[in-house]
C-alpha cells in the first residue's frame, strides 16, 4: 500500500511559534505590491509522523506600510489503522510533502491566515486576508 495524505488522520498538532509585525511609515499616494512567500521546512521525520515549521511572510514592495510574518509548528501523524505502511523515513519525503502540501499543511495556513488578518486589521484598517492554503510556489525543504 502506498502512503497518501488522507492517511494522516487525527493527532494533528499545530501551534503558532513566532510572529513578527512592524509598522513602517508610508508616503501618501504610494502604490504598493503585496505578495506572500510560503516556506515549509521538514524538521523531523519519524516512522509514522512528519514535523514541519511553516512560515508565511507577507512582502510589501516597495518596503512600506508594514512587515509581517508568522511561523507555525505542525506535526502530522499517520492513523493507527495504517500500520502496514512503509516507514516515512523510506520515502522521498520532500517529493511527498511537495505533492501533498495542501492536504498536509492546510490547518497551519488557515490559522496563520486568521492571525495575520486579525493583526493587520487591528489598527482600524482593512485586514489583509491571505489564502488559507499554501501557495503553489511554496518552498519545501528539509532541515
Amino acid at each position: 500500500m502506498e502512503i497518501n495524505a488522507k492517511m494522516f488522520v487525527g493527532r494533528t498538532e499545530a501551534r503558532l511559534i513566532k510572529i513578527r509585525y512592524d509598522v513602517l511609515p508610508i508616503a501618501m499616494n504610494s502604490t504598493v505590491n503585496i505578495t506572500n512567500e510560503d516556506e515549509i521546512i521538514i524538521s523531523r521525520v519519524d516512522d509514522r509522523a512528519i514535523s514541519m515549521e511553516i512560515t508565511r511572510n507577507i512582502v510589501v514592495s516597495p518596503k512600506s506600510l508594514f512587515e509581517i510574518s508568522a511561523t507555525c509548528y505542525l506535526r502530522r501523524t499517520i492513523g493507527d489503522q495504517f500500520q502496514d505502511l512503509p516507514s516515512l523515513k523510506e520515502i522521498d519525503i520532500l517529493k511527498f510533502v511537495n505533492e501533498n502540501k495542501t492536504e498536509l499543511t492546510n490547518i497551519a495556513f488557515i490559522n496563520m491566515s486568521y492571525v495575520l488578518g486579525s493583526i493587520t486589521g487591528s489598527f482600524g484598517g482593512t485586514p489583509l486576508l491571505t489564502p488559507p492554503a499554501p501557495l503553489p510556489n511554496s518552498i519545501v525543504r528539509k532541515k
